[in-house]
């Protein structure tokens, strides 16, 4: 069974990926916004920590390619290295 706490986790996986791989490609927020046809507002919200957004899969998609990543990537668990 799926849990609220375990859509808030993978939300949250979600957002610190995308965050992720849009600064390892050097890219802003409104950069990606322009690649993926996506308002900027609508980018500052799937990567902030204070709400949880549903995500459809077309927005997944155009992310995912944005970022020249697979979508499985999007959502796994990196080890963070401080």
């Amino acid at each position: 069974m799926i849990t609220n706490n375990s859509l808030h986790e993978q939300y949250n996986n979600f957002r610190e990926n995308i965050k992720y791989y849009r600064k390892k490609l050097n890219l802003t927020q409104e950069d990606l916004a322009e690649k993926t046809d996506l308002s900027i507002s609508y980018i500052k919200q799937i990567e902030s920590n204070k709400e949880f957004k549903n995500v459809s899969l077309t927005v997944i998609l155009k992310l995912s390619k944005a970022l020249d990543v697979s979508v499985d990537k999007l959502f796994i668990i990196r080890v963070k290295k401080y």
